[in-house]
């Protein structure tokens, strides 16, 4: 069974489509995309150039073997647009049941997702 990731990125709310479609062109299957409004201290929004506070935030299980094309294409198509992108082991915070389930592809109800 190969090793899932969860990669998270966030982005200004214009871009959320944008990144949708990058990481499910690189082969995340599943992209959950939630629109976020929050504040953080005035250097880090500007060092992020992030000072609108909406943001696009997306969650995408992905193999880990396609971590590497998934940060591809984001750099590729948000272009000079700034984001954050990380990955982070799903065995860490999954439990084994559910990570089980979408390493297989499979659905609560038994259904291929």
């Amino acid at each position: 069974m190969e090793k899932l990731v969860l990669i998270l990125a966030v982005a200004g709310h214009e871009l959320g489509e944008r990144m949708r479609a990058a990481l499910e062109g690189a082969n995340c299957a599943v992209c959950f995309q939630m629109q976020g409004h929050g504040t953080a201290k005035a250097a880090w929004l500007e060092y992020l150039g992030l000072s609108d506070t909406r943001r696009a935030v997306l969650l995408a299980p992905c193999a880990e073997s396609a971590v590497a094309a998934a940060f591809s294409a984001l750099q590729a198509a948000l272009g000079e647009a700034r984001y954050f992108a990380v990955s982070i082991p799903f065995s860490s915070i999954a439990g084994r049941d559910a990570y089980e389930l979408l390493a297989q592809g499979g659905s609560a109800h038994g259904k291929t997702v």
